[in-house]
């Protein structure tokens, strides 16, 4: 698989927190900074961007390190990182607005828009976002390397043997495939490429400059390189394998920066960029088609360390707060790279991280959740 899972294991994993000891009761800025310099220096990843927005404005930001180590090319705001399954919300929200314009609604079957899925038992878009349509995703090595469409790709997995891992709207499994599926929907009603679309209807509007579906060959000014971890003291990294980035598409094909993400989630959660029933849609918690919550259906047991973390629109909602409000949040993982992005909801702050390594135990999105939402877990 392309994309690393939810990473839910990484959040709920055991991480030393003795860096945070002293930092707890200081600045935000200097708990950030703490985190950023023993990320670098645990050599957890060569580079890291890290910044946090409180009402749609910037309220603190460090970054540290490289983002290519054969230039020694050092992180700054503007480095662009890519962003793995972060990418899932944009799909959704596209499927959103597109449904905000009259152009198609979530609960049509997926049929209705990829023909070549009749008779298939086909879910709903909802499904899909969900991660309830039970489509099975393959494993890495399947595709080929060459680019190709979101629609292709999507008549790829309707071949696949089997279709389905259970039937759809039965259980909740987590599934790269589904929102690839939803990325060949946009193709196929708005007649042009994911990447176009997202431009034209997200990106640019809300003015998020270093952001972009992200495609190999392109020469991107300021682009940090991938890494995988080696845990050898002379040699702590290798570049990371290489993935045709543009068939990870609606699952986890997007380019951007920590400021970028911060700046999308105020516009998501709090603008005017959907209609406000498309808005209050991001929020609501999955349901199985018996009525059951997902927290109660998940397919694979391995997910039941997500606890009663439930899933919206390319978001994962967590109410284990003080205030019960919900902070809405998504990692992402594709090879080379390891990002978080996390708002609480009531109070509109919200954190990123972009690293340019792989998944590991030691990333700090535990450590900076606890910095910046300190005060309502």
């Amino acid at each position: 698989m392309f994309l690393k899972s939810t990473g839910a294991s990484v959040l709920a994993a055991s991480i030393p927190t003795a860096v945070l000891a002293a930092s707890i009761d200081r600045s935000l800025g200097l708990a950030i900074s703490s985190i950023a310099d023993q990320s670098i220096k645990k050599m957890v990843t060569p580079g890291i961007q890290i910044s946090v927005w409180k009402n749609g404005t910037p309220a603190a930001g460090v970054v540290r390190g490289l983002g290519n180590l054969e230039t020694a090319a050092p992180v700054t705001s503007s480095t662009i990182f890519r962003a793995g399954s972060i990418t899932k919300q944009f799909t959704a929200a596209l499927i959103a607005k597109l449904q905000d314009e009259g152009h198609l609604s979530v609960n049509d079957r997926l049929e209705k828009h990829l023909s070549f899925f009749k008779g298939k038992e086909a879910p709903t878009l909802l499904e899909l976002i969900h991660q309830t349509a039970g489509v099975h995703e393959e494993q890495e090595g399947s595709f080929s390397q060459s680019p190709t469409t979101q629609l292709e790709l999507a008549k790829h997995i309707s071949a696949q043997k089997p279709l389905y891992d259970f039937h759809p709207g039965t259980a909740w499994l987590y599934s790269n495939a589904n929102y690839i599926l939803l990325g060949a929907v946009v193709e196929s009603v708005t007649g042009q490429s994911l990447a176009k679309a997202a431009h034209q209807i997200i990106f640019e509007p809300l003015g998020l400059t270093h952001t972009e579906f992200d495609t190999h060959s392109e020469v991107v000014t300021n682009r940090a390189s991938g890494y995988t971890g080696t845990q050898i003291g002379g040699k702590p990294f290798v570049n990371a394998d290489f993935v045709p980035i543009e068939q990870t598409g609606g699952a986890g094909a997007i380019r951007t920066t920590a400021d970028d993400l911060c700046r999308w989630h105020h516009s998501l959660l709090n603008g005017d960029f959907l209609s406000a029933e498309s808005r209050n849609a991001l929020m609501e918690p999955a349901q199985l088609k018996d009525g059951r919550p997902i927290t109660k259906g998940r397919f694979d047991p391995n997910d039941d360390n997500m606890g009663e973390t439930s899933y919206g629109y390319g978001l994962m909602l967590d109410r284990s707060t003080k205030d019960h409000g919900v902070i809405a949040l998504h990692n992402g993982f594709v090879s080379g790279f390891s990002a978080y992005l996390a708002t609480h909801v009531p109070t509109r702050t919200t954190v990123a991280c972009m690293c340019n390594a792989d998944p590991s135990q030691d990333l700090p999105f535990r450590l900076l959740r606890k910095a910046v939402f300190s005060n309502y877990l």
